[in-house]
């Protein structure tokens, strides 16, 4: 068990939190699923707006607050600028210094101006990312046959990266350093033989195109840019460092469950794993690590240092509540992991394992006399005499050993199927049927399923739900909960070709 640290405050939120952004000090805003634009100082809620739909993004820039919702964009400041209608909704959004960037619901790309000014619109094709550098006036584009493109400040392609026809990929994180250097995580089913590495980052120069690629051991789940390289967690709990220009790839730390956030802090790093957040120390070591209700989905850093935790409830929860932690706060065991000790030092004589000189003495007696002997038997006959007539208890051992079972929980096994291929239809796209019904609980019954994306979204909560999927590669997990409160996952990788 590691040590912990209490949490700062609590904010008990009656809707699921879908998005966060951070605005100054210690304000930060977040986008429910239901449209509420929640505007928080610390935990003293100050404004509440009911959008007109499920909030999607939230972005900042300077003392504007840009929402998008799946009917269009709007901008707020100490009240609401403008707003923007857009019929096929917006999916993703991103912005640079003065331009926002939007990925519609019909595969186009908006580019808009931060008076609320259309300024071109090009279409992409089926986009699963958008990212806008700080850096410089680019921005970068993954689709869903795992394709990646580059564009400039006019929407216009300047680097692009395509996939075989008769090959699936898949991206799951980008990031820009510093230069506008962007590093992207890539996988590769590999089903046609080539140089590429199946789990690999790839780093881009906005004028260079291509410029390293580094292998890795599993699938990225996030990244954090550092002035050396990149910090890189994976599905399989690892947390690595790595060099842009060096293959070699050192492994930090290794945890449970996968990454979800790495944060930057004061030299440490803070980062998410399932249900954690841990405080990691340039050793490698765990300095504290603390447990949100709800499977932990974004983090952010606010000025005042303060780190905003946002985390999403198992099926049939309530909505897990935000949680503002002080990563500086002074680490303690947690209640009945204490103890105490003594330290015998080895001077000591006492419990050093030395026979005594009596105990030698004995030990190097002759052995008794018969006649001692018979009177020791006739003396142990009379003591056992006396026990015998005390009352005997009878023990049912097989008895206290199942009751001492039932008092045992054993988790439920979840079952998210097996890895499928499936053929897609015209329209490049394939409805499949994702089944965890023989999902099973060993000693009691299974009270929730949460079905989750590739991106941590829970899109079900029964045994077996329809998803319709485009070409590509498709990663689903699974998380079943018995009714005594244990929990266990499966994945299920679905392939559209």
């Amino acid at each position: 068990m590691h040590p912990t640290i209490d949490r700062v405050s609590i904010i008990e939120i009656d809707d699921s939190v879908s998005v966060s952004c951070k605005i100054s000090q210690d304000k930060f805003g977040i986008g429910t699923s239901s449209g509420k634009l929640l505007i928080y100082d610390g935990d003293t809620l100050l404004s509440s707006t009911e959008m007109d739909s499920n909030i999607s993004g939230i972005v900042r820039i300077g003392e504007n607050l840009i929402t998008a919702t799946t009917n269009g964009l709007h901008a707020f400041a100490s009240r609401q600028k403008w707003s923007l209608g857009i019929d096929s909704g917006c999916d993703i959004i991103s912005a640079s210094e003065e331009n926002i960037l939007v990925a519609d619901g019909s595969g186009g790309v908006i580019q808009v101006h931060l008076d609320g000014e259309v300024t071109n619109r090009e279409v992409i094709g089926d986009i699963t990312g958008l990212i806008c550098s700080n850096y410089n006036e680019i921005a970068s584009i993954s689709l869903a046959n795992g394709s990646l493109l580059i564009i400039d400040k006019n929407v216009q392609i300047i680097h692009e990266s395509v996939v075989s026809d008769d090959d699936t990929e898949t991206i799951s994180c980008m990031v820009f350093r510093e230069e506008g250097v962007l590093l992207v995580s890539r996988e590769s089913l590999g089903m046609i033989i080539d140089d590429r590495f199946q789990n690999r980052i790839e780093c881009w120069h906005p004028n260079q195109g291509l410029i390293h690629t580094i292998e890795l051991p599993s699938r990225v789940t996030a990244i954090l840019a550092t002035k050396k390289g990149a910090l890189v967690g994976c599905i399989d709990g690892k947390l690595l460092s790595l060099e842009v220009g060096n293959n070699q790839i050192e492994e930090v730390i290794n945890f449970d469950y996968p990454i979800s956030n790495i944060i930057e802090y004061q030299g440490d790093i803070l980062v998410s794993s399932w249900f954690q957040v841990y405080r990691i120390n340039n050793s490698g070591e765990i300095s504290w690590s603390f447990e949100h209700s709800g499977l932990i989905t974004q983090m952010m850093i606010l000025d005042n240092g303060n780190l905003v935790i946002i985390g999403e409830s198992p099926a049939g929860s309530n909505p897990a509540p935000v949680i503002l932690l002080d990563p500086d706060s002074i680490p303690y065991l947690p209640e009945g992991d204490e103890f105490n000790f003594e330290e015998i030092s080895q001077g000591s004589s006492e419990f050093a394992g030395d026979l005594s000189q009596e105990e030698i003495a004995l030990a190097d007696a002759p052995p008794m006399a018969i006649s001692e002997t018979d009177d020791l038997m006739s003396a142990l006959g009379e003591e056992l005499e006396i026990i015998n007539e005390e009352k005997v208890v009878e023990v049912d051992l097989l008895e206290d050993l199942s009751s001492s079972a039932r008092a045992i929980n054993l988790p439920p096994i979840a079952d998210a199927g097996e890895d499928r291929t499936v053929n897609a239809d015209e329209d490049e796209t394939a409805i499949v049927l994702l089944d965890g019904s023989r999902s099973y609980d060993p000693d009691g019954t299974i009270e929730s399923w949460a079905w989750q994306n590739e991106k941590d979204k829970i899109i079900g909560h029964t045994p077996m739900i329809k998803v319709k999927l485009p070409s590509g590669v498709h990663t689903f997990k699974l998380q079943v909960t018995d009714n005594r409160g244990a929990s266990t996952t499966s994945m299920v990788t679905i392939r559209i070709q």
